[in-house]
């Protein structure tokens, strides 16, 4: 084999190498810092807190129960805390479209649109809704 096809072997297994490297990197990554999660189940954030305190802290069984209780209620809290803000939140989402969309033109407008309606579909993905179920609730401005 030539050295010039030497060297290009060696260089193509070398990038090889580093791609799996990358990929194994990043794969720890995300399972350790909880990343790249899709959507989650009501209650699954609370298991694994629940899970994560029982190992860190040594729970007793008693203890897991009244945690498990205490982390139900303030996911409720905090349930109904996002159905109170939520609205608010629509209401500005929707005034700063207008806003926006009133300083450009036609075709600009048109763009915006676009943009709008895919901004609802991700908001739709990351809710687990049907698109076009999502209502007013809106990504972006």
């Amino acid at each position: 084999m030539r050295a010039r096809a030497k060297g290009a072997l060696l260089l193509l297994v070398a990038f090889g190498l580093g791609a799996l490297a990358g990929a194994l990197g990043f794969g720890v990554f995300q399972t350790r810092a909880g990343w790249w999660r899709g959507p989650q189940e009501p209650g699954q954030l609370q298991q694994r807190v629940l899970a994560h305190l029982t190992k860190e802290l040594d729970l007793r069984p008693d203890q897991q129960e009244l945690v498990k209780g205490i982390l139900g209620e303030v996911g409720q809290e905090f349930s109904r805390l996002r159905e109170e803000i939520g609205p608010r939140f629509r209401d500005i989402r929707t005034r700063s479209r207008d806003r926006i969309r009133s300083v450009l033109d036609t075709d600009q407008q048109a763009k915006f649109d676009n943009l709008a309606q895919e901004w609802e579909r991700r908001e739709s993905r990351r809710h687990d809704r049907p698109s076009g179920s999502a209502g007013p609730e809106r990504k972006g401005p």
